[in-house]
């Protein structure tokens, strides 16, 4: 995975696809894909999360993307799976320059803007399926809450991969405590 954070956007970057659950409550604007994550959705992998002050940021890691070849192999080409959620609405796409940011190092395990609404990424060791990350992205809403953010809110949940044997229990409360000390 790769992490990239410029003024106003924060990425996560899975060029061969990452798995992905996610979890909103209120009513939070400037979202993107955000069926995709269902369990029951086609799509299993995603290729990268945004969150941003700008719904446009997605575009821009679209556009990263799908210039390096990376997404979901179609007829000519590749389409990029990105989801994300916005703080603002409307605003500057610098979700691109997130993108170039992006470096090979180790995922924050939580990252939280706060604006409008509440967006935020939270990474987890682990080898989850769609269900198990959307139930680390609903207890991850704890660590919102216990830090007093109480705006419409989205939480997006990545797994690694990796299986470390850490019970799905552990990694919410984790997921929560992570997410409480990245807005708190």
């Amino acid at each position: 995975m790769l992490f990239g954070r410029v003024a106003g956007a924060a990425v996560v970057l899975a060029p061969g696809g990452v798995v992905a659950g996610v979890d909103t409550r209120g009513a939070p604007v400037g979202t993107r894909e955000l069926d995709l994550l269902d369990p029951s959705a086609l799509v299993q992998r995603v290729h990268g999360v945004v969150v941003s002050e700008s719904a446009a940021s997605a575009n821009g890691v679209v556009r990263w993307l799908a210039e390096r070849g990376h997404g979901f192999p179609v007829a000519g080409g590749v389409v990029p799976i990105v989801c994300g959620a916005s703080v603002g609405g409307v605003g500057e796409d610098v979700g691109y320059p997130a993108g170039e940011a992006a470096v090979e190092v180790a995922v924050p395990p939580a990252v939280v803007l706060v604006g409008d609404t509440a967006a935020t990424v939270v990474v987890v060791d682990a080898d989850l399926d769609k269900a198990g990350c959307r139930r680390v992205a609903m207890s991850a809403q704890d660590g919102l809450v216990r830090a007093g953010v109480r705006v419409p809110s989205t939480v997006f949940a990545l797994a690694t991969g990796v299986a470390t044997g850490v019970p799905l229990d552990a990694l919410c409360t984790a997921a929560a405590n992570d997410v409480f000390a990245a807005a708190g």
